[in-house]
């Protein structure tokens, strides 16, 4: 990524486009990089969050900031919106995709509009938009695309099902567009998350701590410049990961998770 000016602290002009912006894991990247001086696009479902945030990160950080009202539960989307926002502000070089839903009746037998919608906002929507953005990062002296997926795709299972099926899928494209990438100056990462600790989160038993969001997000812009396909975050799961992958099928099939 681009330096920062000698003496300020701030990097360049450029733009990060936040998918999922308003809560959790978005809106803590959404304060880090308007922190640096980056401006801010804020695209999520609920504009009220939005436009409120957006407001503090101009207040608190002097950076352009947008918001984008956007449900990425649907098929078809608009972009137009997105591209309007864009307009006025520095170029974008950065593409950040934290969003995503669960559902507490997601099972291998969920099916119709809320499967649909599962899969729309932790797959399809996400990889609409970051095809959007890509000529814009490769016109960019150097780009970046993060994706995010969990640790709940390690394998298949009763639970979730097709919310890991649609996380599996995109770790999948960000793979194969790292790939399509690798002699472009857009860099291309993927964290595989772990339990955070977030609104979403609340209520639910988790058998470790829960990560911090904000230390993530700092941890993220240090690393943004890194040349890595895939992280795991906490990095423990990287191992705990790697056994539950190998269990054999007779094992496997008596958890219950």
């Amino acid at each position: 990524m681009t330096r920062a000016r000698a003496g300020t602290g701030a990097p360049l002009e450029q733009t990060c486009l936040v998918l999922g912006g308003s809560s959790g894991l978005g809106r803590q990247l959404a304060q880090r990089f308007a922190a640096a001086g980056y401006a801010v696009v804020l695209l999520s479902s609920d504009r009220r969050d939005l436009e409120a945030l957006a407001a503090d990160l101009r207040l608190r950080f002097g950076v352009g900031a947008a918001a984008v009202a956007m449900d990425l539960r649907k098929a078809n989307l608009d972009l137009g919106e997105l591209d309007l926002a864009l307009e006025p502000l520095p170029p974008l070089t950065v593409v950040l995709a934290p969003a995503g839903m669960n559902a507490d009746e997601d099972r291998a037998d969920l099916a119709g509009t809320e499967q649909l919608a599962i899969e729309r906002a932790n797959f399809g929507s996400i990889r609409d938009i970051v095809v959007h953005c890509l000529p814009r990062l490769r016109s960019a002296p150097a780009g970046l695309v993060v994706g995010f997926g969990s640790v709940a795709a390690v394998r298949g299972r009763t639970r979730n099902a097709t919310y890991a099926a649609a996380k599996r899928a995109l770790q999948s494209y960000f793979e194969s567009l790292r790939h399509a990438l690798s002699t472009t100056s857009v860099r291309v990462q993927f964290y595989v998350l772990g339990y955070l600790d977030t609104n979403l989160a609340f209520g639910k038993t988790a058998p470790f701590t829960r990560a911090s969001p904000e230390r993530l997000a700092g941890y993220i812009y240090q690393h943004r410049s890194a040349a890595f396909g895939v992280k795991y975050h906490p990095a423990i799961w990287r191992p705990i990961c790697m056994v539950v992958r190998l269990l054999p099928w007779s094992i496997f099939r008596r958890l219950r998770f």
